[in-house]
């Protein structure tokens, strides 16, 4: 007989809405989502701007924007439905020691009342936008974080997904200018990250901050490379920041909203399972409240017990929570803490007797009662389970090796001294450092634009009849020269004789002698062409005595003016021909030098040996080429001697847990000057990086066997550690992530960050 089934009544899930508040700092961002089962999904959200911005704003206006913007974000909630429970995204600037400040305490708790809010915690905004980019890129973030508003700029310094400075300006010039100002005031003196992430800009900002040229006092290590975070990254780090913190699940579908939607960029919130915002201290103070994250506590739990609507599928939950959290103490058995420390076969069999207890929960006390068990045939299938799951640990602690590679974050170290490069190889003085003459030529050619200027063309030409009024005849030589009356200068073509005028009595009247004679203009130029009638005196004797007249005009004067070769543009060839295959030779000459010498970057000489060119001085032409050969001389010194002589100067301020690393060690050298001594004078600076001293060998017995978590808080804590990362090798799945139990299976390996 079969009974009729029951209907079957399924319980409605519990929903809880939860309101989140983004203060930035011209704005605040209202975001509403309701959870269900885990599960949150955003309902509404609006942002309201300040006036000027919120440090600026009174609390009336404070209250003001804040209700209008949980106003609109809550339109999207039930008939009847309001929000209590709320978030707080908070500036970098309203936290110190993990709590907010005194004075905005005030304003928030004041906030709170008027509003009717429950705080349940806050989260600082910048280690939300780290914990998600380490969360997408799987490593810790080192970078320089600007955030861009209307009026203001942020920046950020995040080495190691750590907050380590913060600063705020007005815009000032440009976004970029003002981001490299704010660097200038940071106090590090560890070089920074090469990495710039723009976010919040209302267009894409990267093109003008590559063209920003970054000032030269900021301790990049090289050019920082330019990153902008797409839309929504920030509101995404809010959803992730409070979801994760809370225990909560986000919906893919409001990860796209978040995207999609316009000006959704200032809903960010810090989130970090490493770290909580509200210290022991905190909770006494403000438990009335619930303020802040607790410590150690799941913060969704507390607001079910809280929650009124509770039934028993929350307490179905709390059983399955309760399972969770034992399964976490029987992993607890692999810790290497409860292991013996003397020897392996102890550690190994002890480890065996852990793996034994997971499968068949056999009270560690009596681990032998297992073998009775197998006699008896009850638990005959799980000796091959056994066996492999100790053959895998065996090979875990014995054969397993780890890299660890460490990132440094170095430090600079600058000398600045005046030096004498001795080629004749003698030390006597000091701050003398060994040198020698090395030479190389190179051939090439040059090119330039004629600059000079040159009038050509024809000069007039005519001829005039002289009359000579003296009673002895005249010659008058080739040459001579006769002058307009407005001054222009003529020259006679060629000799000429005229006859004397004869004596006549007194009532005759006296007709002067004449000849015609060719004449030719002394300069070119039109104006040389004068008309018929014009009258000339001889320069050489008084008008009126000796006078020429043309009864023809003259003709065939022209003029213009070329550009032609000076020995102006002779002398600019001969000087960049050098500059411009100096490069050249100093790349040819370092590569014939052997690997332990180096060039000084200035050459002591340079000189042309051969040269020719495709025009001469004065020859009509728009460009001139230079063919030639330069001689080099430079100067080459040994490695080891820079650093033989740097290094107790470097050396001096270092402290005993630091050490220069002198493979990276850059000199640039000025004001090199030859004596006649054959020594070279110059000005060089030293630049080396500092790096901390580790004692490997001390750390493989610190770290060795202890699980990465352990291990990276004892490698981070050590000085100028910019990144930890560690790979095991094989990486065998379902076992716990620890070091190898042999110090010889840990290498460590180091680099430099930037």
């Amino acid at each position: 007989m079969k009974l009729p089934f029951l209907p079957s009544f399924k319980k409605q899930p519990v929903i809880a809405y939860f309101l989140v508040l983004v203060l930035r700092n011209e704005k605040v961002n209202a975001v509403i989502f309701e959870e269900i089962e885990g599960k949150i999904k955003i309902l509404g959200e609006k942002q309201e701007y300040f006036s000027e911005s919120i440090e600026d704003a009174d609390l009336d206006e404070f209250l003001k924007v804040l209700d209008s913007a949980i106003s609109g974000a809550e339109s999207a909630l039930p008939e009847n439905v309001q929000t209590h429970k709320t978030i707080f995204g908070i500036k970098d600037e309203w936290a110190q020691n993990n709590q907010i400040k005194k004075e905005y305490l005030v304003k928030l708790k004041k906030a709170c009342e008027e509003l009717e809010l429950t705080p349940i915690g806050f989260l600082v905004i910048s280690q939300a936008i780290s914990h998600l980019l380490q969360k997408e890129e799987g490593a810790p973030v080192s970078a320089i974080l600007a955030e861009v508003n209307k009026k203001s700029v942020t920046v950020t310094l995040i080495r190691a997904g750590r907050i380590i400075e913060t600063k705020t300006s007005e815009i000032h010039e440009s976004i970029p200018f003002t981001v490299d100002t704010l660097l200038k005031h940071f106090h590090t003196s560890e070089i920074l990250p090469s990495r710039i992430i723009v976010f919040n800009g209302k267009e894409d900002l990267t093109q003008e901050f590559i063209g920003h040229s970054f000032s030269k006092s900021i301790p990049f290590l090289h050019l920082p490379q330019i990153s902008d975070l797409p839309d929504g990254f920030d509101a995404r780090a809010v959803l992730f920041g409070a979801a994760t913190q809370m225990g909560f699940e986000v919906l893919e579908e409001d990860i796209s909203h978040i995207q999609d939607k316009e000006n959704v960029e200032e809903q960010t919130l810090e989130n970090t399972n490493q770290e909580t915002h509200q210290t022991q201290k905190g909770h006494e103070e403000f438990a009335s409240e619930t303020f802040g994250f607790v410590k150690d506590k799941d913060v969704a739990r507390i607001q079910k017990k809280e929650n009124e609507l509770l039934d028993s599928e929350s307490t179905q939950d709390e059983v399955v929570r309760e399972n969770f959290t034992q399964d976490s103490e029987v992993k607890e058995d692999f810790s290497t803490e409860k292991i013996p420390q003397n020897k392996i076969l102890p550690k190994i069999i002890f480890l065996l007797l852990s793996a034994i207890k997971i499968f068949t929960k056999i009270n560690m006390k009596k681990p032998l009662s297992i073998f009775s068990h197998l006699r008896k045939g009850k638990m005959i299938f799980l000796v091959p389970i056994i066996l492999f799951v100790a053959a895998i640990i065996v090979s875990y602690f014995l054969l397993i090796n780890a890299t660890v590679t460490i990132t440094l974050d170095p430090k600079i170290a600058e000398l600045r001294q005046n030096v004498t490069f001795s080629i004749s190889g003698s030390e006597s003085e000091k701050n003398i450092i060994k040198g020698e003459f090395v030479a190389i030529t190179e051939d090439g050619e040059v090119s330039t634009q004629t600059t000079g200027k040159k009038d050509v063309g024809t000069k007039a030409k005519g001829t005039v009849t002289v009359f000579n009024s003296l009673s002895e005849s005249k010659t008058l030589q080739e040459g001579t020269i006769i002058k307009s009356p407005n001054g222009l200068e003529f020259s006679l073509d060629k000799s000429l004789t005229i006859k004397g005028v004869a004596s006549h009595s007194a009532d005759e009247t006296i007709s002067p002698e004449k000849a015609t004679i060719n004449i030719t203009a002394t300069d070119l130029g039109k104006e040389y062409n004068l008309p018929s009638g014009t009258k000339f005196n001889v320069s050489s004797f008084n008008i009126s005595d000796l006078v020429a007249k043309n009864d023809n005009p003259f003709s065939g004067g022209t003029k213009k003016e070329i550009t032609v070769v000076s020995e102006i543009d002779i002398d600019k060839l001969e000087a960049d021909l050098p500059k411009q295959l100096e490069e050249k030779a100093r790349e040819n000459l370092s590569k014939k030098l052997d690997k332990d010498k180096i060039l000084l970057p200035v050459f002591a000489s340079s000189s042309i040996t051969k040269k020719t060119t495709d025009a001469k001085i004065g020859d009509e032409k728009g460009k001139i080429t230079l063919t030639g050969s330069v001689e080099y001389k430079g100067v080459s010194y040994a490695k080891d001697d820079l650093i033989t002589f740097s290094k107790p100067l470097l050396e001096k301020d270092l402290s005993s847990d630091q050490r220069i690393d002198f493979n990276n060690i850059k000199t640039s050298v000025k004001d090199v000057k030859q004596n006649k001594d054959e020594t070279i004078q110059a000005a060089i600076a030293i630049k080396a990086l500092i790096l901390p001293k580790l004692d490997n060998k001390k750390l493989q017995k610190e770290i060795k066997g202890m699980s990465f978590t352990k291990a990276e808080d004892i490698l981070y804590k050590l000085p100028q550690i910019a990144n930890v990362d560690i790979v095991l090798s094989p990486n065998l799945p379902l076992l716990p992530k620890n070091l190898p139990m042999l110090e010889r299976n840990i290498k460590f390996v180091t680099k430099i960050d930037g």
